[in-house]
């Protein structure tokens, strides 16, 4: 079977001495593993294209039960990420999340403006890397069917209140004069991370990245958006210890 897909290289690791075995989130069959020959040869006419970070088109054709890149051409190298080490740190954990969250023969178009957005703000540092972390967070999870219900306090129905809770093992909220249940570990959010927890999950996503926060809003945003994160893969990401040590 051959065929063509536009995606982004999360992953590349060495097979024998001159050849690249991809990881590719792709626009019409999610997250596919493909063997490049040659490719780490620079000479090589897919050398470019299969570097980690890179979005661009591959023809493919199918042996067996893997993919064989057959012709590649980039179209975006997301230079920027190279030149800060925080800045790589969080886009490989998000390539590292991708992995996780998004299955392989499905359409995943959305999930690719995602990254795309996310990495293209990371590389030109337009925008904070914890940031552009915690809105891609929240945004995949309820891409991959974990959505929050930020809309009210699940108590009372308060749409707004100085002080808010977000319990992640619920992804619910309760305004501060209702408070939390014994054991429930919720995250205290201002007026500014509540409005960015709610913009990562509702916003048009040509917008996800279109705001800005002070410094204690994006700690609270972050802190929720990676606890979230955290309840629902339940698993350790080597990318995501390495980046805490960056912070």
């Amino acid at each position: 079977m051959n065929l063509t897909v536009s995606g982004i290289v999360l992953k590349v690791s060495q097979s024998g001495d001159s050849d690249r075995f991809c990881t590719i989130l792709t626009d019409t069959h999610g997250v596919i593993s493909a063997f490049a020959r040659g490719a780490k040869n620079m000479k090589n006419k897919n050398s470019t294209a299969t570097a980690q970070f890179v979005y661009g088109s591959y023809e493919l054709f199918r042996r067996g039960d893997r993919y064989i890149i057959d012709e590649s051409q980039y179209e975006e190298l997301y230079t920027g990420l190279r030149e800060d080490i925080l800045r790589l740190s969080v886009a490989q954990y998000l390539c590292q999340l991708t992995m996780e969250l998004v299955p392989g023969e499905q359409p995943a178009a959305e999930y690719l403006s995602l990254m795309r957005a996310a990495l293209w703000y990371l590389s030109e540092n337009n925008r904070l890397p914890l940031l552009v972390k915690a809105a891609a967070e929240m945004r995949m999870l309820s891409m991959a069917g974990y959505m929050p219900d930020l809309v009210m306090c699940r108590e009372c129905g308060a749409y707004e209140h100085d002080l808010m809770y977000f319990i992640p093992s619920t992804g619910q909220i309760c305004c501060g004069h209702c408070g939390v249940k014994s054991g429930e570990y919720p995250v205290k959010l201002g007026r500014g991370a509540m409005t960015a927890m709610r913009h990562s999950v509702y916003a048009d996503l040509k917008k996800l990245f279109a705001f800005s926060l002070q410094e204690e809003s994006l700690q609270q945003f972050s802190q929720a958006a990676e606890a979230f994160t955290l309840s629902k893969i339940e698993k350790n990401l080597t990318t995501l210890a390495f980046l805490h040590t960056m912070m």
